[in-house]
């Protein structure tokens, strides 16, 4: 049965235990953020001296993605991770030792069920700090809750190294308790989008800064080997077991070595989960089915919003933004699915006001008001990168095949 928006927002969800683990099986390539931009500028001209990205340790402009250390060497780009099908077919009851009952779906080569089809519906955002689940999907994310879905976030580091972008909240007193408060920020923001949420425990990376850029602090998430962070990601998709999983994409949505990190841990962690080669200790496998990139800051999405302020006579805060941002319609054509979700933008704008050291209220996020992001773009984009089943696209729903 379908649970109101209000209901949703008051569930409160246990929390589940989980190790993480060391070296296992390595099938990843381990990367580097260094500052060689690539030939597509990611950020489409976004302004990200007022996003609230929590690792900027004094926010400054970027407009090139970045080119990973790949084994010693510069020269590889990133490549993105495209849609993609194997072929599946239903599993017998007796091909798939200890998988759930209901109707399943087998791989060759796996050791477990890729999802239960009839049922329950899971989803796992995996994110890089906390507030980056309510400044990329929160309005879907709180459909989705609304109409049943059990949804997961991972966030894979503390937000440690982040700076204070709301003037209000810049105070020392703040500052020396940053970790225990972010805790406390994304507590609150959980509760609002009625979701549960883990920490895969590894440390902010910060945003480096500079000409050449400095080294990654030792031992922080994405100076981390790709096969080693995905260990504990691997673990807590065995247990919670989701159809879909969502990410960055390959530039981590903008260029960030932990949401870059972020992307190939979520990569490598979606194919590892249901080999049964693969981390055999950490639980029995399960294959999900689709892997969604976000798409939040393109062109098209900020043009109408641009577009809707100057319709009713207002000043829009992307005028300037606009004027250098070139189209892209290659990156616009990555999108595959657009959730409706206007009606939980308002769940959306309370979980980024949770995060109070991120978000300031009278900033840049709130300059538009909430019934012309409704009326100019009421929906949520995404880019389908990986699917193990068949859907009919362009797609308004995660679930497109799966129900």
């Amino acid at each position: 049965m379908e649970k109101s928006a209000a209901l949703a927002c008051r569930r409160q969800l246990a929390s589940v235990d989980f190790v993480r683990s060391t070296w296992i099986v390595a099938f990843a390539e381990v990367a580097e953020v260094i500052s060689k931009p690539s030939s597509r500028d990611v950020t489409g001209g976004f302004d990200w001296m007022n996003a609230a990205h929590s690792n900027q340790v004094s926010p400054t402009a970027a407009t090139t993605a970045t080119i990973p250390m790949i084994n010693g060497r510069r020269d590889r780009p990133l490549r993105p991770y495209r849609a993609s099908r194997s072929a599946v077919g239903l599993v017998g009851d007796d091909s798939v030792n200890g998988g759930p009952g209901g109707r399943s779906w087998g791989w060759a080569g796996l050791g477990g069920p890729l999802c239960l089809v009839s049922g329950d519906l899971r989803l796992l955002h995996v994110h890089a700090h906390p507030d980056d689940e309510s400044s990329k999907g929160a309005a879907s994310t709180a459909r989705y809750v609304a109409e049943g879905v059990e949804v997961l976030v991972a966030t894979c580091t503390g937000g440690e190294r982040g700076s204070i972008l709301n003037p209000k909240m810049d105070r020392p007193e703040v500052l020396e308790n940053i970790s225990e408060i972010r805790r406390q920020e994304m507590d609150a923001a959980r509760e609002i989008l009625g979701i549960r949420q883990e920490w895969l425990g590894w440390v902010d990376s910060g945003f480096p800064e500079g000409d050449p850029l400095p080294p990654l602090p030792e031992g922080c998430f994405a100076a981390r080997k790709v096969e080693d962070a995905a260990a504990p990601l691997v673990k807590l998709i065995r247990e919670f077991r989701p159809q879909v999983v969502t990410t960055y994409d390959e530039n981590g949505g903008y260029p960030h070595p932990d949401h870059v990190m972020c992307h190939q841990i979520t990569v490598a962690a979606f194919e590892a989960a249901g080999d049964k080669d693969a981390y055999p200790e950490l639980g029995e496998p399960w294959q999900p089915l689709k892997l969604y990139y976000h798409h939040t800051f393109h062109y098209e999405r900020m043009k109408a919003l641009h577009d809707g302020m100057i319709a009713r006579g207002l000043e829009s805060p992307y005028a300037d933004r606009l004027k250098d941002w070139k189209p892209d319609p290659e990156n616009e054509r990555r999108i595959t699915t657009r959730v409706e979700c206007a009606q939980y933008f308002g769940i959306r704008d309370k979980a980024l006001l949770a995060h109070a050291t991120q978000i300031d209220p009278d900033g840049a996020w709130f300059a538009v008001p909430l019934e012309v992001h409704q009326e100019a773009w009421p929906t949520e984009d995404y880019e389908l990168a990986r699917s193990l089943v068949e859907s009919e696209q362009p797609e308004d729903d995660l679930f497109a095949g799966l129900r």
